[in-house]
């Protein structure tokens, strides 16, 4: 089920153009269009939920379908050596945790180091 009103669900519907880097059945990757490193995409899944919060045991299946399109994308991926690149998921649930479209997804970052300039966990 979609929400109307999501602009992730707008683009899932194809309503809104982004760049579709993969896609199945279950799950869209998108590049972000405001890119924190030189390899930014969304993981979407095809179902609206809020966030994390949000998920029904039955829909765990789709936290499964995320990692597996993960898995595929990183396949594609190398750096200058050839080898497959190393990566960041993040997941924002929630307002106070930086989440701005309350559709749950993940951040995949490549090929910027993020601890190199701060950020810190």
């Amino acid at each position: 089920m979609l929400d109307s009103k999501c602009i992730f669900c707008k683009i899932i519907k194809k309503e809104i153009p982004a760049k579709i880097i993969k896609e199945n059945e279950h799950v869209m990757v998108i590049e972000d269009i405001h890119p924190k490193a030189p390899v930014h995409y969304l993981v979407l899944p095809k179902k609206h939920v809020i966030n994390i919060n949000y998920l029904q045991e039955s829909d765990f299946n789709l936290v499964t379908e995320m990692v597996k399109i993960v898995q595929e994308i990183t396949k594609n991926i190398q750096d200058s050596t050839g080898k497959q690149v190393d990566f960041n998921l993040i997941s924002n649930n929630g307002e106070g945790a930086g989440q701005s479209v309350f559709h749950m997804h993940w951040h995949f970052i490549s090929g910027k180091n993020l601890y190199l300039d701060g950020f810190k966990l």
